[in-house]
């Protein structure tokens, strides 16, 4: 009887892990890697009125690190480190509409010709 019980369990909670799957699949993505650009949500916006319109991400900033499939320490594109960590649910990865952020990179390490 217990060996039935148990079976019925198992199969109980891998029913259940699949249901889960496949309704929160589209929340699911790909890991942000070290090195990569995203943007940062700005909660603060959500409780004042008088910014209903204003941009809600901000950034662009970098990936320094996650720490143990957690948070990720960023910081800003000249190296500033920024304080504090950010959940992943608060992180998206940033696409740029043009090369604007690689000619900026190859004018810091001073590689554009003119």
């Amino acid at each position: 009887m217990r060996k039935r019980e148990k079976e019925k369990s198992k199969k109980a909670r891998e029913d259940s892990v699949r249901y889960w799957g496949r309704k929160l699949a589209h929340q699911i993505r790909k890991p942000i890697h070290p090195g990569e650009i995203v943007l940062i949500y700005n909660k603060e916006l959500e409780s004042q009125w008088g910014l209903l319109l204003k941009n809600r991400w901000d950034g662009p900033y970098r990936i320094v690190r996650q720490i143990n499939n957690g948070p990720y320490e960023l910081e800003e594109l000249d190296g500033i480190k920024l304080a504090g960590r950010f959940a992943t649910s608060k992180i998206k990865k940033f696409y740029p509409r043009g090369n604007k952020l690689d000619s900026e990179e190859e004018e810091e390490k001073g590689e554009v010709e003119v």
